[in-house]
């Protein structure tokens, strides 16, 4: 698809018949590029746009067993100049703002019966924010970020036609970094010590039921139980 601010591409198939397929899809808008020569005055060099990327394989290894492997990759980034001629590189000052979240994961569903079924998943996602100025000689960057890394079953259990069981655990391993920061002014670097890291674990049971209580009537009942530290 070809649009008047953005594009995508999407390209699925399979790998083996009967067994293995893919599919894979990007985007990115352009904006930035078409409003640029319409830029005039303290807006002339800013910008804004976003492109991501998406994948999946999945692969039959039984009639009761597959496997599941995707990942994500998106990116949004904003930009800011004053305008400034390059002939007075002192009083140019520009803004570079990118930030964005990269995941992937492998997920193995297996069928116990025809009446109950496990989703077994291992999720990484890597979440990313930058700051970027610059003035003459001086710049000035500052970084923040999550970064999870996720474990979890979850069973689907359908006793009969009037109930959708479900329950399971789950546990996610947490890594902030609320800020970093570093500044240079010329062959000068400022020290600003190393960037702070803050660690956390996050865990979950829980179960549902989604039941029919008449032909007008569902009803939906759950308990899950949270723990952090």
């Amino acid at each position: 698809g070809i649009g008047i601010i953005a594009s995508r591409l999407t390209i699925q198939g399979p790998i083996k018949k009967d067994t293995a397929s893919y599919i894979v899809s990007a985007r990115r808008t352009y904006i930035d590029v078409l409003t640029k020569p319409f830029q005039k005055g303290e807006f002339k060099g800013s910008g804004y746009y976003f492109y991501d990327l998406n994948a999946k394989v999945n692969y039959r290894l039984s009639d009761k067993d597959r496997i599941f492997l995707s990942g994500y990759f998106g990116r949004d980034v904003f930009s800011f100049s004053n305008g400034g001629s390059s002939a007075n590189n002192s009083s140019l000052f520009k803004v570079s703002m990118p930030w964005g979240n990269a995941t992937t994961t492998l997920r193995w569903n297996h069928l116990i019966s025809q009446k109950l079924f496990v989703n077994t998943s291992a999720i990484f996602s890597d979440y990313k924010f930058e700051f970027g100025s610059s003035q003459g000689e001086f710049t000035f960057k500052l970084f923040s970020g999550i970064r999870d890394w996720n474990a979890k079953v979850d069973f689907g259990y359908f006793p009969n036609a009037k109930h959708n069981v479900k329950f399971g655990v789950n546990y996610i391993y947490h890594t902030f970094t609320p800020n970093q920061a570093s500044a240079k002014s010329g062959d000068v670097d400022f020290n600003l010590g190393e960037a702070p890291k803050l660690h956390a674990q996050d865990a979950a049971v829980y179960v549902s039921d989604d039941f029919d209580i008449t032909k007008r009537i569902r009803l939906n009942a759950g308990l899950r139980y949270s723990y952090f530290m």
